[in-house]
Order: C-alpha cells, then sequence, then structure tokens
C-alpha cells in the first residue's frame, strides 16, 4: 500500500492544538510488543512522510491524528547520530543532567509561533526498535552550559529534539513547557 493510500485508509492530519488538540495533549500509551507492533511499524511509514513533508526536526505519534488507535501509542521518530534517524517504540527518559538552557523552539502541533523552553543538555532513554531490538541512547553533554541567553540552533540538536518529542508522548507541547518567543528579538 502507498502512503497516500495508507493517509486516506487511517484518516491521517496533522494534529494541533487548533485541530485535534485531544490527541496533541493526550497521553501515549504504550503499546504490547507481542501484539501491536504492527501499529508502530504503519505509523513509522506516516511519521517519516511528514517528517519530510513538513521537515520536522523529530516526530511523535502525538503530531499524526489518525483512526487506527484511540488515543497516541508511544511511537516517536527522532535522530540517532548525525543525519540518521529512527523509530523508537515505548521510549523512557533515563536521565536528564546538566544546567538548564534556553532553546528556542517551533512546533508543527503548536503553529506558527516559537517558544523559549528550558532543556537540559544531556538525555539519555531507552526504548524498542521496531525489530523489537532493546536499546538506550545518549544525546548530549552533562558540562554543556547554554548560559542565559536562548540559543537558536538548539532545535536543530539532536538532545532538544529528543527531549521535544518526548514531552508530546506525555501530552506536553512547547506551548505548556515554554513562553512564547518573538524571534526579531534576536535580531536586534
Amino acid at each position: 500500500m502507498g502512503i497516500s493510500q495508507m493517509i486516506k485508509k487511517h484518516n491521517v492530519t496533522i494534529a494541533t492544538i487548533v485541530n485535534n488538540i485531544d490527541w496533541v495533549i493526550t497521553r501515549a500509551r504504550e503499546i504490547d510488543l507481542d501484539n501491536e507492533l504492527f501499529l508502530a511499524r504503519e505509523l513509522d511509514i506516516i511519521m517519516k512522510h511528514f517528517k519530510k513533508l513538513y521537515s520536522f526536526a523529530g516526530v511523535s505519534s502525538n503530531n499524526m491524528f489518525w483512526n487506527l488507535t484511540q488515543n497516541p501509542i508511544r511511537v516517536i521518530h527522532i535522530p540517532i547520530s548525525e543525519g540518521r534517524y529512527s523509530t523508537i517504540v515505548n521510549p523512557k527518559v533515563l536521565k536528564l543532567e546538566g544546567k538548564y538552557f534556553n532553546s528556542i523552539e517551533a512546533c508543527g502541533s503548536v503553529p506558527e509561533n516559537n517558544y523559549m523552553v528550558k532543556r537540559k543538555p544531556y538525555v539519555s532513554i531507552s526504548g524498542y526498535t521496531l525489530e523489537k531490538k532493546y536499546l538506550e541512547l545518549e544525546y548530549g553533554s552533562k558540562d554543556f552550559d547554554g548560559g542565559e541567553e536562548p540559543v537558536l540552533s538548539s532545535y536543530y540538536y539532536n538532545e532538544w529534539v529528543v527531549q521535544h518529542e518526548m514531552d508530546h508522548l506525555d501530552g506536553i507541547t512547547v506551548k505548556d513547557k515554554g513562553t512564547l518567543f518573538d524571534l526579531n528579538s534576536l535580531m536586534g
């Protein structure tokens, strides 16, 4: 089945706080790896399509409203190394460490705004691949000191993208966690 057919079959749309807010703010549920992995595999194809279409830095199931499940499932598509992405099933944050810094972020679920969000410079997560292989991933540095000034480029660094998508799985958006930020204020 092609991506267009899959999108039509599952009635997939981008979930935003304007459209499908209940989906965006719902805590995603874990899936049964033995009986529901097919859900993650179908969602993987859809998330990759929308990531490319909208140039998202990462994607969570809360970003994609579809009719196959009644609630979002714990699935994210995130960077795992420079230029490489992977879909992680049932991810959990193991550690968040380091001094908070101010990250400037945009979000497809909160369209047309930027937010300043406090993030940690080090995160480790665990989860499963689509082949049910357990893995642990580490991002960033515990010693990074971003200072008080907003960090515009932070949106592109893996550790912050991971935290952003993990927040989504808990029903938390940048609007909930951050403050509205005018990018023009950085320009002077």
